[in-house]
């Protein structure tokens, strides 16, 4: 599996419906980006299901998913134009943010 890391550093509702900008720093194979996206998340009762249809996220691409966040814990699928497959890891609180604050 190529190695990914998301770094979510700041989330805001915004006004239109369901979605959320969500300001977060990609690193995928050799792509490190960082990016204020906005993004659908719906709910399945109080489960957030981030959800991308044909998104595109600039330097990256146009991409499809469904991420669901529960319990310290995403999973998901995405699609990339003829490439595809799962996303899954550990949510953890980012601990260079928390050393800022002291």
């Amino acid at each position: 599996l190529t190695k990914e890391e998301y770094t979510i550093t700041k989330v805001e509702k915004m006004e239109d419906g369901d979605y959320w900008k969500i300001h977060a720093r990609i690193k995928y194979g050799n792509q490190d980006v960082t990016l204020p996206l906005p993004l659908e998340v719906k709910w399945a009762g109080n489960t957030p299901v981030i959800t991308l249809d044909n998104v595109l996220i600039p330097l990256l691409g146009t991409f499809s998913a469904r991420v669901v966040i529960i319990n310290g814990k995403y999973a998901g699928t995405w699609t990339h134009g003829k490439n595809g497959g799962h996303l899954f890891g550990t949510i953890k609180k980012n601990e260079e943010k928390n050393e800022e604050k002291k």
